[in-house]
């Protein structure tokens, strides 16, 4: 008589990398959302100036998983964040994705310029693109270009914050590479 275990399949080492992907891209997401949310739920002491700590886990996501996983991070964490906060499909959603989409194409041409950037450069242009777009897009949105004016100290802030999450970044695939969760 056959056991119900000799007719089982044996889980093949793609299997399990394909499994590790989805799981950490989970945690990764899960991740940006809990930062999201900690960061939308404190009040900026500078309008339009935020710490970005939610793209430490899409750095991570587009070093360790690629960019399609990061952009995955990116997008629905904004979603995720909009709609515990009750923002989303607002305007606030507007600037939220716009920052989004273009800090993800800036890592990503950052990552494949020849230039060879470090993660803290990768984060840097990330940050700058993300608060140049979100004030794009309010302009867009308020009819004026006259909230431009307003962007050079978010910008500023921005390159610094960009060094802070890159470093963070930076720690975090150290660590994940050094446990052999990361490729």
């Amino acid at each position: 008589m056959d056991s119900t275990l000799s007719h089982a399949r044996v889980v093949t080492a793609p299997a399990v990398n394909v499994t590790r992907r989805v799981v950490l891209g989970g945690c990764l997401l899960a991740t940006a959302c809990v930062l999201g949310l900690l960061e939308a739920s404190v009040a900026s002491p500078i309008p339009g100036v935020r710490l970005g700590l939610a793209n430490i886990a899409v750095l991570v996501a587009l070093a360790v998983l690629g960019e399609k996983s990061a952009l995955a991070v990116s997008v629905l964490r904004v979603g995720v964040v909009g709609l515990a906060t009750g923002t989303l499909l607002g305007p606030v959603s507007v600037l939220a994705f716009s920052g989004a989409l273009a800090s993800w194409a800036a890592m990503v041409l950052a990552l494949r310029s020849p230039a060879r950037f470090t993660f803290v450069g990768v984060s840097i242009a990330g940050a700058a693109a993300h608060v140049t777009a979100q004030f794009a897009a309010a302009a867009v949105l308020s009819g004026t270009t006259g909230v431009l004016a307003l962007a050079s100290i978010p910008i500023i802030a921005s390159l610094l914050f960009g060094i802070a999450t890159g470093f963070a970044a930076r720690y975090v695939i150290s660590r994940l590479k050094g446990n052999g969760l990361a490729g």
